[in-house]
């Protein structure tokens, strides 16, 4: 990282960072499938707690005797270093002056959304890799299809909570699905005939599916991409849903000492816009830089469904 880079970034662009920071496109769902740990140094040791706090101890103590005394499990870790993420886009000063608009504006909030893009993408590779799960916490659906008249959804979604829950302690209580398999589930026979006697049963929202398969929320991935080359547009989330344990989103960054399927980790007082000028000065840069990674702590903490539909 160059000297000239870090100045850029001390001489951030105060309004047009706080444009970024409040701009998020409605279709990500990425950090809110992984919540924000803010962190001083970009290389960390994140805590892999143990099964300790679910050891049942003897407790009882007689009178006179001594303590009950426990060794405490060994706190394992992982390493996490961060990536540097960042997009510039040009303005020229003819442009600027000519425009209705203003151009600066128009510039961050593409570069921003080319970033966050990217983010999205990873994050939901991530979610759909099964090697990142723990073993027996995920299920390949392709010869019982979500789609069938018999499939029982809430069925699966109760045994896969019970196994996560028997590991950890934790029930899931957040399911991730694509917005490919949110439109055919929706209409699944089983839990269309839950709610309703008439002939004409309604499809299934979102308030009515957390409430029939007894969960707190319900994301649906709904961006597309178009991959490096090429011309037409493909949906980051496939066929696939995920149960996860993910704790309520704190505004200053969580903890990542508190359970939890994953976590996005990000360097403190970041994302960041700066303008640099090209050789000759007639253009501005607007550049947007951010660094973090996303990053699976807790494989048992998550049940992955595969090829649903």
């Amino acid at each position: 990282m160059s000297a000239t880079h870090l100045q850029h970034l001390r001489g951030k662009d105060e309004v047009l960072t706080n444009l970024a920071v409040g701009y998020m496109q409605s279709d990500f769902i990425g950090e809110r499938i992984m919540p924000v740990v803010y962190i001083d140094k970009e290389g960390i040791k994140v805590p892999i707690f143990g099964k300790g706090s679910l050891v049942e101890y003897e407790t009882e103590r007689a009178v006179g005797a001594a303590s009950n005394i426990i060794t405490l499990d060994k706190t394992t870790t992982m390493s996490v270093v961060l990536e540097e993420h960042d997009l510039a886009a040009g303005v020229d000063y003819r442009e600027q002056h000519e425009s209705q608009f203003d151009e600066y504006t128009k510039a961050t909030r593409r570069v921003v959304k080319g970033v966050q893009l990217r983010q999205e993408a990873e994050i939901a590779r991530l979610i759909q890799t099964k090697s990142v799960y723990a073993n027996a916490h995920s299920k390949d659906f392709a010869s019982e299809k979500w789609t069938s008249d018999d499939a029982d959804i809430q069925i699966i979604i109760d045994d896969a909570k019970e196994q996560v829950r028997s590991a950890t302690g934790v029930t899931p209580k957040t399911l991730v699905l694509s917005g490919q398999v949110y439109t055919q589930i929706r209409r699944n026979a089983k839990l269309r005939s839950l709610i309703s006697d008439s002939a004409n049963k309604p499809l299934l929202g979102i308030n009515t599916l957390k409430e029939l398969l007894e969960l707190d929320e319900i994301l649906v991935g709904n961006a597309v991409s178009i991959p490096t080359g090429g011309k037409q547009t493909k949906p980051i989330w496939g066929n696939f849903a995920s149960l996860i344990v993910r704790p309520d989103q704190v505004p200053d960054g969580n903890d990542e000492g508190e359970s939890a399927f994953g976590y996005t980790f990000r360097r403190r007082g970041l994302p960041v816009v700066d303008r640099y000028d090209a050789v000759g000065g007639k253009v501005q840069y607007v550049r947007y830089t951010d660094i973090r990674k996303s990053a699976v702590v807790g494989g048992a903490c998550g049940f992955l469904f595969e090829n649903v539909i």
